[in-house]
């Protein structure tokens, strides 16, 4: 019975000096909007991390607040991002593959104006890249950051800003209401989007890239993209 429990006691001694054993083997990232897109993502980054041994755990999480709780390490990184969040949070590393492109949509009153003349523009506010693109048109004009498209939306309906940036697949499963009347959309900007990690976990960065290119050229990624009905 001695040697039984010096035994046990040796071996709980191993778990808890090992560092790969007191390792977390589950990541946690935010609930992205429900897209096909994001569908995709999670599909495609848990077999990734699971090709290297981890797993990936989704919650219920603030949008608003994700990117500073993972710059923070609350959370463990960011599914899916555009580089226009590295200048901001410096803690976030790049799994350098692109998971998919999204396009930048202005949508706009039919009065003839370009982006750079109008007076304002609705931009949500959980996506910096929005204001990355107007910063990089040198904007003039009045930037209402609002919570949702719907916000966006009603906005231009009540003519309360002349326009409204939108991602191609936040829009994917909403229809245009009937009120907006005549109406432009203008894909102004397309951009990659990419895995971002909490620089704590830069030891495992390396090990995705390479795993989501080998997912890339054994024909993974293009099944899944038939999957969800993406092109890209």
């Amino acid at each position: 019975m001695f040697k039984y429990s010096k035994g046990l006691l040796v071996l709980i001694g191993l778990v808890f000096s090992n560092p790969s054993f007191g390792h977390s083997y589950s990541y946690t990232f935010n609930r992205p909007q429900n897209t096909q897109q994001a569908n995709y993502t999670i599909e495609l980054l848990k077999l990734a991390y699971a090709d290297i041994g981890f797993k990936i755990h989704i919650i219920d999480f603030s949008r608003k607040n994700a990117l500073l709780a993972a710059n923070n390490g609350v959370l463990d990184g960011q599914l899916a991002r555009d580089i226009s969040i590295e200048s901001a949070y410096k803690n976030l590393i790049r799994v350098n593959y692109p998971l998919f492109k999204f396009s930048l949509e202005l949508y706009k009153h039919c009065e003839p104006s370009s982006t750079k003349t109008m007076d304002s523009v609705a931009i949500l506010a959980s996506y910096p890249v929005q204001q990355r693109y107007l910063d990089s048109i040198d904007f003039q004009g009045e930037v209402i950051e609002v919570k949702n498209n719907t916000t966006q939306l009603n906005l231009l309906i009540q003519q309360k800003v002349e326009a409204a940036l939108l991602i191609d697949f936040a829009m994917a499963n909403k229809t245009i209401p009937p009120a907006l009347g005549c109406y432009e959309k203008q894909v102004v900007a397309t951009y990659p989007l990419y895995h971002y990690l909490h620089n704590s976990h830069a030891s495992i960065a390396l090990q995705l890239e390479t795993t989501l290119k080998k997912l890339h050229n054994n024909g993974t990624v293009a099944k899944l993209r038939s999957k969800y009905k993406l092109q890209f």
